[in-house]
């Protein structure tokens, strides 16, 4: 041995004071996130300094607890930054947290398929009945017309410890609403027909009540408002795992965070003259906008065909142009007023469009590529 390795902890050694396993420190190592100090050029042998002790147990300890390679990298370049380190095991903990809810949903629906008869649980809701007709409103749009894919042909009811998700996709777009309310039973969901959903729309406009009473069972949904119950039967199949989809949504930080003025942008959408580019897909043609920053990194409609800001002149559009159908980002839009915030990755990552009070309510749009 060495002077110098004389002063290092051998990769037996390291492994014994972190916690990990000796193959667990060489995967680390060939993934690039714990290198060792030293790598004798003959034997191959790793060599380790002291003060990569702490960062070892550190990586141990997000091993443990399931954070992806990615986290633990970015975890160990941060860990001098606490503030970041803790956004990052936030984000893992809504992930675990997610995961455990879908386990224990899908675990109730294989009880009931083992023994129908035995596992059927109700859970009851009491919620307003003024934010369930606005979630209603925010996510009705996205819901697929596919004949083919009769899966995406509802809203997906999710009930939560405090309240209820509801979630519609058409594979293009998605859109994400929850409202809070008294829950009464284990977690569950439901995927309502459409028709149900438009059902129960109508039901909620009814006045003399300010709550909505939801009965979630096995094999139906009974919302009663006002004294008026409605009871609908679920779609029989498995909704697409729609939190795949939802990285910057769900947790972590996207590139742009970008608030504009909805009302603006649904008047510049509806604008004569507003300039647009013809895509077709499965059959049919639909107009496409490209949105774009100005000069002053504000957000504004630009040219999809690459001329330029329709809304300013100023040279800074080309920091980010991407390309989305315009009636689905009108429909994101919703009423298009007060404060709105676009949050995406780059052009072709998924962008969402929310209100910047209201972290659990939102649309999800696929990019189009030019």
């Amino acid at each position: 041995m060495t002077a110098v390795e004389s002063e290092l902890r051998s990769i037996g050694e390291l492994a014994q004071a972190s916690g990990l396993t000796v193959s667990a420190l060489r995967f680390y190592d060939r993934s690039g996130v714990l290198a060792p100090a030293r790598v004798d050029p003959v034997t191959g042998y790793r060599w380790y300094t002291e003060e990569q002790v702490g960062p070892a147990r550190l990586v141990a300890g997000l091993r443990r607890v399931g954070m992806p390679l990615a986290g633990i990298a970015e975890a160990l370049r941060n860990r001098h930054r606490p503030a970041e380190v803790h956004r990052l095991l936030d984000a893992h903990l809504r992930r675990l947290e997610d995961g455990l809810a879908d386990a224990r949903r899908e675990l109730s629906r294989i009880r009931s398929l083992i023994d129908p008869e035995e596992t059927i649980v109700t859970t009851r809701l009491v919620l307003s009945r003024t934010d369930l007709a606005a979630a209603v409103d925010a996510v009705r749009f996205a819901v697929g017309a596919d004949p083919d894919l009769p899966v995406l042909s509802g809203v997906l009811l999710e009930v939560e410890p405090d309240g209820v998700r509801l979630v519609a996709t058409d594979r293009h777009r998605l859109a994400v609403a929850r409202v809070g309310g008294t829950v009464d039973g284990p977690p569950v969901s439901a995927l309502l027909p459409v028709a149900a959903v438009d059902e129960l729309r109508a039901l909620l406009d009814l006045d003399g009540a300010d709550s909505a009473e939801v009965v979630v069972a096995t094999d139906r949904v009974t919302v009663t408002v006002a004294g008026r119950p409605l009871t609908a039967v679920p779609l029989p199949y498995d909704f697409p795992d729609y939190r795949r989809l939802l990285r910057a949504q769900l947790g972590d930080v996207p590139a742009y965070r970008i608030p504009f003025d909805g009302a603006a942008l649904r008047a510049a959408l509806t604008a004569d003259g507003v300039p647009v580019c013809h895509r077709a897909h499965e059959g049919v043609e639909h107009e496409v906008v490209a949105l774009g920053l100005d000069g002053r990194g504000e957000l504004r409609l630009v040219d999809p065909n690459g001329a330029g800001d329709a809304g300013d002149a100023a040279g800074g559009a080309d920091a980010l142009r991407v390309a989305v159908n315009r009636e689905y980002l009108l429909d994101a839009l919703g009423s298009g007023d007060g404060q709105l915030v676009l949050e995406l990755d780059g052009p072709i990552a998924p962008l969402a469009v929310r209100r910047p009070d209201d972290a659990h309510a939102f649309s999800v749009l696929m990019p189009v590529r030019l």
